[in-house]
């Protein structure tokens, strides 16, 4: 079989266990005869874009994650980012960039090298594009079936680090990751303990997940002597992190060291526990008395092939993780010949038996660990050393290399022989969706029938100077519309109007609305269109501002075509006002809709979805008619997508609505959500706990923007340049990336 494994912390990369993992099963299934294809970043050491290892069965692609440098100042990889890859690297959730690079690398392997099977992990959800735009018919003809390794859910990862589950960067992670496991052909994980919690989160049946542990690698078993046994450390190892149970840990050992003085705790890995008001070097400090200090080693990051040099001075380990996988830490600690001392929140209970190759906490928590600890501490030096020979020997047998690779061929064959089902297909079901994945009854069939062809209607309100330019862009379509309709909506502006006679000149149709018609512009457009052309796939509707790229119509009518469950279709977009940033949101789904509108103002709607959804409301006020019409397409159980290409260019400001803007937004926002009282209940919960950021979020990057832009305008005075440069660094650090960008242009 040709595998191909996609993971951004493959070595020497930093990352943790997951970059192991691959380096590890990689290396065993080329030894077995495999040849086994490898898409992970350049980095010092690794600065090559295409390297072989065992003797060409084992193939190492490498991209440009970010312009990573070496110590002389080099550059490594190219400098020249694509505008895709510029606006992934500044939105909410840069990893996104390594996944859109190594998905359509992954796409031109399988095409070129004949790949059978591709995995990838679930975490930064790098196998996300590749899934998508395979699901939406945009991939490789070759369909080669998708393995998502369960590694550490951002998700779960956010709940035990205490992150703020509602941030932009968490909620972008764990809808994509969400898609990538929903979508997988096959689901692959190292410990029953997540296993267990995937299949309940996401609704699956029982024992749908693959277990299989992970391979040892070329872990050695290490010679202690007698003072080691007696005298050695208590080692940590692994990132100073909340999740990791360090805190717990800490304070445990304190609760115990004064009643055994001569124990001495190790520490070995980057400190990540400083926030906004202490370092992390001052937090770890700030749990230890004075007294104890020097019996606490903190000895910061080292390279992976340091960690023996430690660990041949230690006496024991410890895994002390509030939650868990399958960690390497634990493999490495138990082949080097050490007992461990673990919580049971993970699967350490798998690996290690209480008693006899470790000691596991009764409890979680501090107290828990302490009663571990002191029954570690507390056992002769003989048996410690007994306990470690059989910690050794039991974690082999477990994580034997032959053994899991022959087990992986096995697992691997299967798939490949049930080939690609899932990943061909859209969820319909993700976590928020409040339906298990297993309940496919809503999936909506392929409809036979003549429906073809994009309209476009154009809606014109006293902004005709832009007209040209729109008409232009749906002129140098690769796929010409089937129908175009300008609506003029009550101008009374010279230069509208003569733009207007212009079109008109040119052919354009062109309806004028009466002063006493109340029909929104863009349903006399629907109306003016079906009644000739009843049988149109979809709609697209624009402003004048807005314009479209070569194959936005082409684009468009594919994945209506292709996917009979989506009802919209929407892009990433240029904002003209933004200095070239990019529209780049997930797919548009509940709850997330609710609070802010994730779809492009001219996505194309199907005609069935339009119809069911029933045109646009009257009541709502421009920028919103089409957030409150997309709401309703997906509450009538339609799909909505986002083709992860640039499609066009939106222009957002409206200076006629800087007086009324807070009024209107939230007069809109109660129409929005009292329109459908049953799901806006239903996702209550959801709503509340999204809406905190959220609202942060959308006032800063609506209504901010708007009086920063006025102010810029007007000239802003001295001593507000001077405010401004003072508070960029330290009020924008957690804020969206175009803020800092804007006002670093602005004051620089």
């Amino acid at each position: 079989m040709k595998h191909l494994i996609i993971c951004r912390e493959y070595p020497p990369a930093p990352g943790g266990g997951v970059g192991t993992y691959v380096h590890n099963i990689s290396q065993l299934l080329a030894q077995s005869g495999e040849t086994v294809h490898i898409i992970g970043q350049l980095w010092e050491g690794a600065e090559e874009k295409v390297e072989e290892k065992c003797h060409g069965r084992l193939i190492i692609h490498r991209v440009h994650f970010e312009d990573w440098k070496l110590s002389s100042g080099r550059i490594l990889g190219s400098t020249n980012k694509s505008k895709e890859e510029k606006g992934l690297l500044e939105s909410n959730f840069y990893p996104q960039c390594f996944s859109w690079q190594s998905g359509l690398l992954a796409e031109r392997l399988v095409d070129q090298e004949g790949i059978d099977i591709i995995e990838a992990q679930e975490y930064e959800a790098p196998l996300y594009f590749f899934q998508f735009r395979r699901a939406l018919g945009l991939g490789p003809k070759r369909h080669p079936p998708c393995i998502v390794h369960l590694h550490s859910p951002t998700e779960f990862i956010a709940q035990y680090n205490d992150w703020n589950i509602s941030s932009p960067a968490v909620q972008t992670a764990k809808r994509l990751e969400d898609y990538s496991i929903a979508t997988a052909d096959a689901l692959l994980c190292p410990s029953r303990y997540l296993a267990h919690q995937v299949e309940a989160y996401y609704g699956l049946a029982e024992n749908t997940v693959w277990i299989i542990p992970c391979p040892m690698g070329d872990n050695p078993m290490l010679e202690r002597n007698k003072d080691t046994w007696e005298h050695g450390t208590i080692c940590y190892v692994g990132r100073l992190e909340m999740r990791k149970g360090v805190i717990e840990w800490i304070d445990a050992a304190v609760a115990v060291a004064r009643e055994y003085p001569t124990a001495y705790f190790e520490f070995v890995g980057a400190n990540v526990l400083g926030n906004a008001w202490m370092e992390g070097e001052e937090f770890v400090e700030s749990r230890i008395p004075d007294d104890l200090r020097m019996r606490f080693y903190f000895h910061g990051q080292k390279k992976r092939s340091a960690i023996p040099q430690v660990l041949v001075g230690a006496r024991m380990a410890v895994v002390p993780s509030r939650w868990e996988n399958f960690p390497n830490t634990c493999i490495e600690a138990m082949c080097s010949g050490l007992p461990v001392i673990a919580s049971r929140d993970g699967g350490m209970a798998e690996m290690i038996k209480d008693g006899q190759t470790g000691w596991l906490a009764s409890k979680t928590g501090c107290e828990g660990l302490a009663d571990a600890l002191g029954r570690a501490l507390g056992t002769p030096s003989a048996k410690i050393a007994e306990m470690g020979r059989n910690a050794s020997l039991d974690i082999r047998r477990m994580c034997d290399n032959k053994k899991i690779v022959e087990s992986h061929l096995d697992f691997r064959s299967q798939i490949v022989n049930q080939g690609a089902k899932r990943s061909l297909y859209l969820p319909l079901n993700l976590p928020w969706a409040k339906r298990p994945l297993s309940d496919e009854s809503e999936r909506r069939t392929p409809k036979k029938n003549s429906e073809k062809g994009l309209a476009i209607v154009i809606t014109c309100a006293n902004n005709g100077r832009f007209l040209d330019e729109c008409l232009r862009s749906i002129e140098r379509q690769t796929r010409r519309p089937a129908s175009v309709v300008i609506v003029d909506d009550k101008s009374t502006e010279e230069l509208t109007l003569k733009a207007l006679n212009k079109a008109q000149q040119e052919g354009w149709r062109i309806i004028q609305k009466r002063k006493g018609d109340l029909l929104p512009a863009k349903n006399t457009g629907i109306e003016a269109i079906l009644s000739s052309e009843p049988n149109l796939l979809g709609f697209a509707f624009l402003n004048t501002e807005d314009r479209l790229q070569l194959g936005f119509v082409a684009a468009c009518e594919s994945v209506l075509q292709h996917c009979p469950e989506v009802g919209i279709v929407s892009c990433w977009t240029h904002y003209l006002w933004s200095d070239g940033r990019i529209w780049i949101r997930p797919c548009p789904s509940f709850p997330y809709q609710w609070l802010s509108n994730d779809a492009v103002p001219f996505s194309a709607i199907r005609t069935d979805a339009l119809r069911e959804a029933g045109y646009f409301r009257s009541v709502m006020s421009r920028e919103y008619d089409d957030w409150d019409l997309f709401n309703a397409v997906m509450a009538a159980g339609w799909v909505a997508v986002t083709i992860p290409e640039i499609l066009g260019e939106h222009w957002f400001i409206d200076d006629s609505m800087l007086q009324t803007s807070l009024h209107i937004y939230g007069k809109m926002r109660r129409e929005l959500l009292e329109r459908f009282p049953d799901l806006v209940a239903r996702d209550a919960k959801d709503i509340i706990l999204l809406s905190v950021c959220d609202t942060t979020r959308l006032l800063r990057e609506k209504h901010f923007k708007i009086w920063l832009q006025c102010a810029i305008k007007r000239m802003l005075p001295y001593s507000a340049l001077w405010v401004l440069k003072k508070v960029k660094n330290k009020m924008l650090r957690n804020g969206p990336a175009w803020m800092s960008n804007f006002i670093f242009r602005v004051t620089s």
